[in-house]
Order: structure tokens, then sequence, then C-alpha cells
């Protein structure tokens, strides 16, 4: 027969113990982390913002993302997107022009071609190392845009009023990282309480702030 040990069954006992003074709501719900990032002009539009589990705990596995960048009016649309390791970026032609897609591999990033291609056509690229990775046009070198990687499944990119909103986030303990373009990525702690977070402000006009309560 196989013993046990004390040290175990006495673990075991302490553990059921401290999940039966948890609120029921605590036990395997999720939650939301909401906010807006300010700059030092204002609301900040495409500003990534993304959650990490502190510690041991590993995220949940999620199916690879694909997103579209469409190149529109002689720019990419939208500039920035995000998404986890893995994630399929169809690039679009809309203008009636051909268009190249390429990245140099700037700062540890993918460097790829796609060519030149005409309108109506698409090509994709599988990005696999986490990072920002800069997105640029052979034929109009004022295109750009920016395709950032991460190890997390809980993350958004601010909208033209500088909101963000992550959802399904376990309540724990997270590192919130910000990135945005020219800037240095900024990173703080976050605990995520039962009942979420909301109206968090990302100031990134002023870093020993990050992060700070709405009216604070």
């Amino acid at each position: 027969m196989r013993r046990v040990r004390h040290e175990t069954v006495g673990a075991w006992l302490l553990l059921l113990a401290w999940s039966l003074l948890l609120p029921t709501a605590a036990l395997g719900q999720a939650e939301s982390v909401e906010g807006v990032v300010l700059s030092e002009s204002g609301p900040a539009h495409g500003v990534v913002v993304h959650l990490d589990m502190n510690g041991d705990a590993e995220a949940p596995a999620t199916e690879p993302d694909t997103t579209v960048i469409d190149q529109y009016q002689l720019r990419f649309v939208p500039p920035v997107v995000a998404g986890r390791r893995g994630l399929t970026v169809d690039f679009l032609n809309s203008d009636e022009i051909l268009h190249n897609v390429f990245s140099p591999g700037w700062s540890g990033g993918e460097a790829f071609d796609l060519g030149t291609y005409p309108a109506d056509s698409s090509r994709s690229h599988t990005f696999s190392e986490p990072g920002p990775h800069v997105i640029l046009c052979h034929v109009h070198p004022e295109m750009v845009a920016y395709v950032v990687v991460v190890t997390t499944p809980y993350y958004d990119v601010t909208d033209a009023e500088g909101r963000f909103v992550i959802s399904g986030v376990p309540p724990g303990s997270y590192r919130l990282s910000v990135w945005r373009r020219g800037s240095d990525p900024l990173d703080e702690t976050l605990v995520v309480p039962v009942g979420g977070v909301t109206d968090l402000v990302l100031d990134l006009s002023e870093p020993g702030r990050l992060p700070r309560e709405a009216g604070r």
C-alpha cells in the first residue's frame, strides 16, 4: 500500500480550509481590466497593454491569433496590431497601385519580405518572436505599422480615446506592460482583485505614477 506522508495530508487540509474561506465568486472567475492610457498630448491611441502572470503560474493555452492590416490610401490600417506568439497577419492591398510589405528585423524582430503585389490581393506572415515588429513598404517609405507579439492572452490595443478592455483575466498578481511607438516599454505590478479593475489610468507622461486610479 502506498503511504501518504503526514506533511502532504496537512498541506491538503490547509488548502481545503483556505478554499472554503474564499468567496465563491473568487473560484475560477474571470474579471476584466479596463482603463485609459494618457500621453503628453492627451489620450494615447495605438498603445499595447498586456498582463503577464507573476510567479510560476502559466497562462491558458489559446489558438493562434489571425488579424488583418490593410494598405489603404498609402497607409497601413490599423497602424498597430497585437497578438500572441504564432499570430498570422494578412496584409491586404486595397489601393489601385503596387504595394510591398517587409520588416528589416530591427531590435531582434523577424526580418522578412513579402514582395510587391497588386491591388485586391494579399500576403501573409506568421510571427513567432515576441516583441514589436516594424512593418514597412519598399515602394512607399512613408508607410509604417507595428505588429506587437505578446506571450499572454491578456492584451488589448487602445482605441482613439485611449481606452482598453482586457477581458477574461483571473484574479491574481500580474506584470502590467505598456508598449508605445517611440517610448521605452513600461512595466508595473498590478493585482487584479475579485470584481476586476476599472477606470485604471496609465499616464505615460508621468511614468512614476503608472498605474493610478482615475480621479487621483
